[in-house]
């Protein structure tokens, strides 16, 4: 599977490639362990597909991870957004609805993706319910967000939806429209350190994110890298790794 790309919000130009690229070269002299969490998702998601058979990616958006994702036999995306052109029965195919209630049989899947789409639950709980309802026993489900405990991400939901729309539209050449609300009811370190009735935490990764835009935008972000080294539970991204019981 290719990995998303490390600004995949951003406008296509040569200079980001080659930012991204001076970012590497910096990061890995300063925080030589560092990773990027897309790296730290992606590559622990292709471990778990060598052994999966049926793979469930929550809340998919293009549908581009089951699409791509090498060793399950059936992968398939849900999300919101109705895909008349595919069916229950396809791999990498893509269907249309909502978590809290997944149009899919007990014990269906022994793989589930789920990345930055937690923070958005109206209710987190019920959710995670029936991901547990249609997981195997042993199947693993893999989730990324937000932290909300973070300065960093504390500041973003302080500025507001206004700003944040501006900062979309002007800094990435996004629609300046939500596509999905934030609720932040349940990205906080402890909470996924505690799984809800059904899973168990297999692991639990903390990244402090920096800035792939500007060079001053990344040394701003790097301060936070620093800061957060004593401080895993204030960095900006979770990577929880729950196994279904």
């Amino acid at each position: 599977m290719t990995p998303l790309p490390p600004a995949p919000d951003a406008r296509p130009n040569v200079y980001l490639g080659r930012h991204l690229e001076w970012v590497r070269r910096t990061l890995a002299r300063k925080e030589p362990g560092y990773r990027f969490k897309w790296d730290i998702y992606f590559h622990r998601l292709e471990e778990l597909a060598r052994t999966a058979t049926k793979f469930l990616d929550a809340g998919c958006g293009d549908n581009k991870t089951a699409a791509e994702l090498i060793g399950p036999r059936i992968r398939v995306g849900i999300d919101v957004e109705r895909d008349t052109e595919t069916s229950a029965t396809v791999p990498g195919q893509r269907v249309a609805g909502r978590l809290e209630q997944l149009p899919f049989q007990y014990g269906t899947f022994d793989l589930v993706g789920c990345r930055h789409v937690v923070e958005h639950l109206d209710d987190p709980l019920t959710v995670f319910s029936d991901l547990a309802r249609v997981m195997a026993p042993g199947g693993r489900v893999l989730i990324q967000t937000v932290n909300r405990s973070s300065p960093l991400i504390a500041l973003t939901r302080l500025l507001g939806s206004p700003v944040r729309r501006w900062f979309r539209r002007h800094r990435y050449g996004r629609s300046d429209a939500d596509p999905f609300p934030l609720r932040d009811r349940f990205n906080r370190p402890a909470l996924f350190e505690n799984p809800p009735a059904g899973f168990r935490l297999v692991s639990l990764e903390m990244t402090q994110d920096v800035d792939l835009q500007s060079h001053l935008g990344f040394w701003l972000s790097y301060m936070l890298v620093r800061w957060t080294k004593n401080r895993p539970n204030k960095r900006s991204t979770i990577t929880a790794e729950w196994e279904r019981v």
